[in-house]
């Protein structure tokens, strides 16, 4: 009976990461201790995937509204939630591997800390960043 139950933890363990996800996860950060990303990846709920590297990361802010923007080599990411500050914090170490948007406002409950309700990307024509006046 015991070895059932580890047999079915292993097995679980086996899961490619996209099938084992928690579906009310909206980002990860891994435990493995201080490991740096490569890539930051946005999973969109179309099922889109896209990745900007770190060493593109040129600034980033968190607003307490809501909003996280990140300008990724003239790129601006927008992430817009609630609960977002542990993310920001993710972002700062290079430490988040993935933030998705969430596929249902029902998602947006009181057991979830975090919740990413849309993320936008915006081409270089599209963003003035910051520095620049118009």
């Amino acid at each position: 009976m015991a070895n059932d139950k580890i047999d079915q933890i292993l097995e679980a363990r086996k899961k490619p990461a996209a099938e084992s996800m928690d579906g009310e996860k909206f980002f990860s950060i891994p435990a493995i201790g201080d490991k740096q990303e490569d890539f930051l990846e946005f999973r969109f709920r179309t099922g889109v995937y896209t990745c900007f590297p770190y060493s593109g990361l040129t600034w980033f802010n968190y607003d307490p509204d809501g909003i996280i923007d990140i300008e990724f080599s003239g790129y601006k990411a927008q992430i817009k939630g609630r609960g977002l500050l542990p993310l920001f914090h993710g972002i700062k170490a290079k430490q988040v591997a993935w933030v998705k948007e969430a596929d249902s406002e029902m998602q947006d409950n009181d057991k979830n800390e975090s919740f990413v309700q849309e993320i936008d990307i915006m081409s270089p024509e599209d963003f003035v960043p910051p520095t620049e006046t118009n």
